[in-house]
């Protein structure tokens, strides 16, 4: 039965170019058992390719007939093929984690075929440490990063001697628990779209008006800067962990959540990598935030449900503590915008807002014009325990997110257990170098700690 994509789905379909997949991705660094034998990583390879079955959203594939996927729905793939989703792929010794981000970056830059269900998987052997990775990638139509982080963590072991299937497999259809039989809810009515549209589009007109000189920020308040360009297919990755313990003493020191912190570490980041440049612009830089406004139960749930606001990450201001309490001003009102809004309304509200970034994608304009803001600053709960996938543990989950034509760069973080995962992607062409945002994320952390209350 044909499943009709909704209109943010569609969007992310609509943005795709041969120079801006619009996947989404992650790899996971695994520890070897301990004795593993020598065929191991073969045991494994045969463990995520034998299923009877797929599960959704891993057996959807496209349906279309109208152009601009304006009918666009999601069938189950008659002909779907395992092995061409799952690949193997191995390192030359002795396989240096910049090798593999190197790999990374280069399966990251390349396109899905829309002809199949969009998703891939490569298992990663030979890395220093005796080590492995899973590469996975996700086309953002299918699943945004939230609901893709809850099914992973669903899907995946809790001890080494648990017997899981893959993530994909079938069997999650006969284990997951009945659903109630409930009434569908009726489609809104047209008089209330209309409702909803109005109030939405009143916010949005709102949030324009916000004064440029203060904290609060809006759409089209950012500064032009080096991020800002067109970009080409290529990509470059960076990835490093930093101690969540280490985190919450900044945070608690401040007051401040782990969010505060983190979006004040790229902020500190940006200003130093633009500084480097000389390209530092006298205005602050402004973040795109994803906000999830996915119900806290909704863990199967597949498409998209978030939100997105704008917010100051102090990059003209050279004190630590002063940037933080700009970002924390910023971010305060920009919830506190959501929170007055009902979720039919920021529904709507995320469709009005989003629709000059889309408009600008599909036209060609976008990274010609104006900013509508710097840079995508994301941050996904993850699990708060071990995971393991046939008997290994994995140690980190790195977000591999996307970019766009006039936004070259995303910054995208996952808890797991004590640590937070940092993943960057950027244009290989427009923003040079980007590896060197890691020493800059650890230089404003540092500058932080250092300005602690005693």
């Amino acid at each position: 039965m044909a499943k009709r994509l909704k209109l943010l789905d569609s969007g992310w379909l609509m943005m795709e170019t041969p120079e801006t997949p619009m996947h989404v991705g992650g790899l996971m660094l695994f520890q070897l058992p301990e004795n593993a034998p020598d065929d191991y990583m073969q045991s494994f390879f045969q463990y995520l390719l034998q299923v009877d079955d797929v599960s959704a959203p891993f057996n959807q594939k496209l349906q279309r007939v109208l152009p601009f996927n304006l009918d666009a729905s999601w069938i189950k793939d008659g002909n779907f093929d395992i092995e061409y989703h799952v690949r193997p792929s191995a390192l030359p010794k002795p396989g240096r984690i910049r090798e593999l981000l190197a790999l990374v970056s280069r399966l990251h830059a390349q396109r899905m075929d829309q002809r199949r269900p969009m998703w891939e998987c490569y298992l990663i052997e030979g890395i220093e440490g005796n080590r492995f990775a899973v590469y996975s990638k996700i086309h953002h139509s299918m699943v945004d990063g939230v609901a893709a982080t809850r099914l992973m963590q669903s899907r995946m072991a809790r001890s080494a001697d648990e017997d899981l299937p893959p993530i994909w497999s079938g069997e999650w259809t006969k284990r997951l628990p009945k659903k109630e039989k409930r009434s569908l809810p009726m489609p809104p009515s047209p008089k209330e779209v209309f409702h909803s549209f109005s109030n939405g589009a009143a916010q949005l007109v709102d949030l324009l008006k916000t004064p440029r000189e203060s904290h609060a920020k809006a759409l089209f308040q950012a500064p032009k800067t080096i991020l800002n360009r067109r970009v080409t297919p290529a990509r470059r990755f960076a990835a490093q962990s930093w101690p969540m313990e280490r985190i919450r003493h900044v945070a608690k020191g401040y007051h401040a959540t782990v969010n505060d912190i983190v979006l004040a570490m790229c902020g500190g980041c940006l200003r130093d990598y633009l500084k480097s440049y000389d390209a530092l612009p006298a205005t602050p830089l402004v973040a795109q935030v994803p906000v999830s406004v996915r119900a806290a139960d909704a863990s199967d749930d597949n498409g998209n449900a978030i939100s997105a606001v704008q917010v100051t990450l102090g990059t003209d201001i050279g004190n630590p503590v002063d940037r933080l309490r700009a970002i924390q001003e910023s971010m305060h009102a920009a919830k506190n915008r959501l929170s007055h809004m009902e979720k039919a309304d920021i529904n709507a509200f995320t469709v009005l807002s989003n629709l000059p970034l889309m408009l600008g994608q599909a036209t060609g304009l976008a990274g010609r014009r104006t900013t509508m803001f710097n840079v995508v600053i994301s941050n996904v709960p993850g699990p708060k325990e071990p995971l393991y996938m046939h008997g290994a543990k994995m140690l980190a989950n790195y977000p591999v997110s996307l970019i766009w034509h006039g936004y070259a760069a995303n910054i995208t973080v996952h808890s797991y257990v004590d640590s937070l995962d940092f993943g960057i992607i950027a244009c290989r062409d427009t923003v040079p170098r980007v590896q060197r945002m890691l020493d800059y994320l650890e230089d404003a952390l540092a500058a932080l700690e250092n300005h602690l209350p005693k």
